[in-house]
């Protein structure tokens, strides 16, 4: 009993430091933004005590509601192109293309520049009066390339969507291409010989031995777009009239701008319910060895 307890006690210490970490870093935030959500508070006076009024207001909030819509929207107009075009590229580039190494560190620049940086060229290029696309679109007669993408709200959200996509693919290409070097190329090749062409090869063979790879960048993705902020608002800060609002726009517009420290809690505490929740649903419904890689 003696060595046991020992050994545990040992074991807590080794863990202690990341425990107080995360106590510190994630476990007080969170609990925090939950007290302050039953507040009506300006983050300076001491704030009032309302209960759920907060939570009530929200859901009868009209922006809110286009928050989640955008959010619906961005999700699956992000992963799936995202990782079609990441997948594409990285069979490419794992057939051991000329330049291949150029072109790996070509596409994932993107993924590692500043979102803040990402928009303001992307402002630029989409200036309606001297952006690229507009000069484009004069030299070719396209007219419609020299639209306000940015400033109209039926297409703002997806003007939006659109840099992401650039931004992020080079990520999703590198994610595959590391799976792609994990298959037993012995499989491949029984293939082959069997008589599937390559379209065969990649649909029924690659493709599903991939699995963990799609499974981990769907919880990725959808992680990722939740907590999108800064693109969104250095390109359009959530407008025109909230028609790129996302719920990490409207939280720093209400705390910040408003002053609603207590509301803007509340936006996060749901922004936190629905991230947790789909990501447990995620190793639900698909297994935490997909995610993690350890499929049978």
């Amino acid at each position: 009993m003696r060595t046991k307890l020992r050994q545990n006690t040992t074991g807590l210490l080794f863990l202690l430091p990341a425990l107080t970490l995360f106590a510190v870093f994630v476990v007080y935030p969170i609990v925090y933004n939950i007290q302050a959500s039953t507040l009506e508070w300006d983050g300076v006076n001491p704030g009032t005590f309302i209960g759920l009024d907060n939570y009530v207001r929200l859901f009868q909030d009209p922006t809110f509601l286009i928050t989640l819509r955008n959010s619906a929207y961005w999700i699956p107009l992000t992963i799936v192109p995202q990782a079609l075009i990441g997948l594409l590229l990285a069979l490419a580039l794992n057939r051991g293309i000329f330049a291949s190494t150029f072109y790996r560190a070509l596409f994932f620049i993107p993924a590692i520049l500043s979102p803040v940086v990402v928009g303001i060229v992307w402002q630029r290029v989409m200036d309606p009066f001297n952006g690229v696309f507009a000069s484009v679109g004069k030299a070719t007669g396209l007219d419609w390339l020299g639209g306000s993408f940015l400033a109209d709200p039926d297409t703002a959200i997806f003007a939006v969507i659109v840099v992401n996509i650039w931004m992020w693919t080079g990520f999703s290409m590198l994610f595959y291409l590391a799976g792609l070097q994990l298959i037993d190329t012995s499989v491949l090749e029984a293939a082959r010989i069997d008589g599937a062409n390559s379209f065969q090869t990649t649909w029924r063979i690659t493709f599903p031995l991939l699995k963990s790879t799609h499974l981990s960048l769907l919880l990725l993705g959808i992680i990722g777009s939740l907590k999108t902020f800064e693109l969104v608002y250095v390109l359009t800060q959530g407008g025109p009239a909230h028609a790129s609002e996302m719920l990490p726009t409207y939280a720093f517009q209400q705390a910040f701008q408003l002053q609603s420290v207590g509301y803007a809690s509340t936006i996060s505490v749901v922004l936190i319910v629905i991230a947790v929740a789909s990501s447990l649903s995620m190793v639900r419904v698909f297994g935490a060895g997909f995610i993690s890689g350890d499929e049978k």
